[in-house]
């Protein structure tokens, strides 16, 4: 499970700034609600998380660094624009611009916790870092540039690699990246767990439904899979009540190719009626077939889902619905779902506890600042969280003082 994202000198952040989901001391009272997991190794977990804040407040700046350091542990030997691509530090602090970004994530794996990170400019590795704690963190390797500083070799025995001085070892490749290509056992287990634990969909420009690789994965498991698609149908049906069943259909292009799209079967007067989900059916619609299979992997899997504006075009009860299936106790326990929001409807203590609202704000040097609403003095876990955010209690809300100007003098 995904425990704490650390992030320094990237776009918006120029101070660290950690991004945690461990629990606070908060008890839980509903049997029907897992909002809170108690892993192997006795830490305590939230399984969803929503993080507010003002538009430009960062949020989309923090899921975009959690982008980058996926892209670039899973890229690194593949190309060597890695970091050219995916290094973006803070532009409005003259020294910062030419410093290396820090990236940190921490884990837990079969009750182990795993602690990994790097700082990388555009160019090279300038320092990486593993830890692990079992009972208690032990170092497993750090390195600076192409120097390795410390190797445990008792715990982390793969590290004896490094020791033999291979040549993929250079200030452009991460330890971690050269010795999963060797199947070294430590190594493997934290790419797997960054790189197919978690699954992350930014707020990225429009995409023809082709080019949209959630569509094409749901469109092919839909497909291909009854259980799924048994799933997916019963989602829909929580949209809209008219609808029944869905089906791919193929349909012969005027170029004689033929391709394949979803209909959506709806019930109309005891007769079922068929609509073209790309151009029938609204975009709420289209979205929850579009992810239904990335949140269908979720929860009967066990990966933590991030989703920038999920609220958009859907309605507040359709999120909702969508949170409450993570916090389901028959989801999986280790599914998470992190996403980022304006749906203050959403601030609802029945819903969401205090350790599981994040808010972003930007500072008036233009550095966005992370905190959670159970850092603030006062507030107590049955308080009404949307009111008060929204009469400006909690901070992280957009500053619209001076628009009558701009109507006054237009």
């Amino acid at each position: 499970m995904l425990v704490e994202f650390a992030i320094q000198n990237f776009k918006s952040f120029k101070e660290l700034q950690v991004f945690s989901l461990e629990a606070s001391k908060e008890e839980e009272f509903d049997d029907n609600i897992l909002r809170v997991v108690r892993t192997n190794g006795n830490y305590r977990i939230v399984k969803t998380k929503a993080i507010y804040g003002a538009n430009a407040s960062g949020k989309s700046n923090l899921i975009l660094g959690l982008v980058a350091m996926w892209k670039i542990i899973d890229n690194n030997l593949k190309y060597d624009d890695v970091f050219q691509d995916f290094v973006s530090p803070y532009r409005l602090d003259n020294e910062l611009r030419n410093q290396p970004s820090y990236f940190q994530v921490i884990f837990i794996h079969e009750g182990n916790k795993y602690r990994y990170g790097f700082e990388v400019d555009k160019e090279k590795v300038h320092r990486e870092w593993l830890y692990l704690k079992r009972e208690k963190e032990v170092m497993l390797f750090e390195r600076e540039g192409k120097k390795l500083l410390e190797l445990n070799e008792t715990t982390f025995k793969e590290g004896k690699i490094i020791r033999q001085g291979i040549k993929m070892f250079t200030e452009k490749t991460l330890v971690i990246s050269v010795l999963d290509q060797l199947s070294s056992p430590i190594s493997t287990i934290v790419k797997e767990c960054l790189n197919n634990k978690i699954i992350i969909s930014p707020n990225l420009p429009s995409q023809s439904r082709l080019s949209n690789r959630w569509f094409m994965q749901t469109l092919h498991h839909f497909e291909n899979d009854s259980k799924f698609k048994d799933w997916t149908v019963k989602l829909l049906h929580e949209i809209d009540g008219s609808i029944k069943d869905s089906k791919i259909q193929e349909v012969v292009l005027p170029n004689g190719q033929v391709d394949k799209i979803p209909i959506i079967i709806r019930t109309m007067d005891n007769d079922d009626v068929p609509f073209m989900l790309e151009t029938e059916e609204a975009s709420g619609t289209k979205k929850v077939f579009d992810f239904s299979h990335i949140i269908y992997r979720s929860i009967t899997q066990g990966k933590a889902l991030i989703i920038d504006e999920m609220d958009a075009l859907l309605h507040p009860k359709l999120t909702r619905k969508i949170i409450e299936l993570f916090q389901s106790p028959d989801a999986h326990k280790e599914a998470q779902l992190i996403f980022a929001t304006h749906d203050t409807n959403l601030m609802d203590n029945e819903l969401l506890r205090r350790d599981q609202i994040t808010f972003l704000e930007k500072s008036d040097e233009g550095d966005s600042e992370i905190f959670d609403l159970s850092e603030i003095k006062g507030v107590r876990a049955k308080d009404l969280f949307e009111k008060n955010y929204l009469k400006g209690n909690y901070g992280a809300l957009p500053i619209l003082n001076n628009l009558e100007k701009l109507l006054l003098n237009g």
